[in-house]
């Protein structure tokens, strides 16, 4: 039984770190999108995209990138959106806020694509959370199960001998 829970906890430790790593890593491509791509303006979906990728079991996950009208210096273009959108959400002719990259406007976003607009923030804190639990549940194990005993009054002597020699 005792295993049985380790190996839990352990799946749910690496989940954790995973999601924390992917939240940051979101949050930092979301910094510096933001910091390349500085010019503003508007734009309209102009059409979309019809794409699909695998989604196990023979079936088929079909997502639908949106085609976006903008000027940028002076120039029309119109270019294919990284990311998928909901066209319910966003339908064609819908007028978008796009941020651009000076040297590049091909590369842009649209300020309301909810990848850009959280940055991460809800990977970074159900990970926490569940680092924390994670944390919570090793100390529930090791007391209960692996029996280790917690001297608390012991333990806070020890750590304030610990600052005092310092």
């Amino acid at each position: 039984m005792a295993m049985k829970m380790l190996m839990l906890f352990a799946a749910f430790s690496f989940v954790a770190w995973i999601l924390l790593f992917l939240g940051l890593a979101q949050r930092r491509e979301s910094r510096r999108r933001n910091e390349l791509e500085r010019n503003r303006t508007t734009g309209c979906i102009v059409d979309y995209v019809r794409g699909e990728s695998p989604a196990g079991k023979g079936r088929v996950r079909v997502y639908w990138k949106p085609v976006v009208e903008f000027m940028a210096d002076g120039q029309k273009l119109q270019a294919e959106y990284e990311n998928s959108m909901d066209r319910e959400k966003f339908p064609i002719g819908e007028t978008v806020d796009i941020l651009y990259d000076v040297s590049d406007p091909s590369r842009f976003h649209l300020e309301a694509d909810p990848v850009f607009v959280s940055g991460g923030r809800g990977a970074i804190r159900i990970s926490i959370f569940w680092i924390l639990a994670s944390a919570v549940l090793t100390v529930v194990l090791a007391v209960f199960i692996g029996g280790l005993s917690l001297d608390f009054p012991h333990m806070w002597h020890s750590f304030r001998e610990f600052l005092r020699s310092r």
